[in-house]
């Protein structure tokens, strides 16, 4: 019988310690939580936040931050850092916001949003944040069985099946999966690719050189994805689709 995972009962959670809203608590998804000035799960408005900034990604019941190729760097304990585990305690800084990473106990911080209310209302509604609220906000019970598999062409004509277990990622040189690092046309971060609890996958470029297509339509924005569609980033053509056991 497996060991249950320690952490499995405490959830991340972030104390702003420098924003408009100092002390505010903020409870990281279970999955993926992505930071950045004007697209994310959580949006600061501070001009030395990238678009897309940072992640922080849950990993079997641990934390760990990924910076996006951002223009001023994701700080740890004043490190600046490429990626990073995180232990309770830690300052993580973007810019001029600072926050303090904890982990708590899940049924203390039920009650405790999603949602970073220190970003800048000017112009922005909660129906930005919201969309991907509906993607990823539903709990995961359990293990989770789903995967996504991409099959992949190649500009060569080679081919690939990937199938990742993995409820977001990102497609690009910075892949640790397939072969993309040899794409001169792709850049470090270049796709997102997200899939909700009803195994609907959506994509969304993150502000790359070259851009994202869908169907030959240049990707504007966060949109679903059909098996049958096909997405292109840098010479590379892909089909996604979600497996369920």
């Amino acid at each position: 019988m497996a060991s249950k995972n320690p952490n499995e009962d405490l959830r991340g959670v972030l104390h702003a310690l420098s924003s408009t809203t100092p002390g505010e608590v903020i409870k990281l998804r279970r999955d993926a939580t992505i930071f950045g000035r004007e697209k994310g799960d959580i949006i600061v408005n501070d001009h030395e936040i990238s678009s897309t900034h940072c992640q922080i990604q849950n990993i079997n019941g641990s934390y760990h931050l990924f910076d996006m190729n951002s223009t001023n760097g994701t700080f740890v304990n004043n490190e600046r850092v490429v990626k990073s585990k995180l232990n309770p305690g830690d300052t993580i800084t973007i810019g001029q916001t600072s926050f303090r990473f904890e982990l708590e106990q899940e049924s203390r911080v039920r009650h405790i949003s999603t949602i970073f209310k220190g970003r800048d209302q000017r112009g922005m509604t909660d129906t930005k944040v919201s969309l991907v609220d509906t993607l990823i906000e539903g709990e995961l019970k359990g293990v989770q069985t789903g995967s996504i598999v991409l099959n992949v062409t190649y500009g060569d004509g080679s081919k690939d099946e990937i199938e990742l277990n993995q409820r977001s990622f990102f497609i690009g040189r910075a892949s640790s999966f397939a072969k993309f690092d040899q794409d001169p046309e792709m850049s470090r971060k270049h796709l997102l690719v997200k899939v909700n609890d009803s195994g609907e996958i959506f994509i969304e470029d993150q502000g790359s050189t070259n851009g994202s297509f869908l169907n030959g339509k240049r990707l504007q924005g966060m949109h679903i994805v059909r098996p049958t569609d096909e997405v292109r980033v840098g010479s590379v053509l892909i089909r996604c689709r979600a497996k369920t056991t």
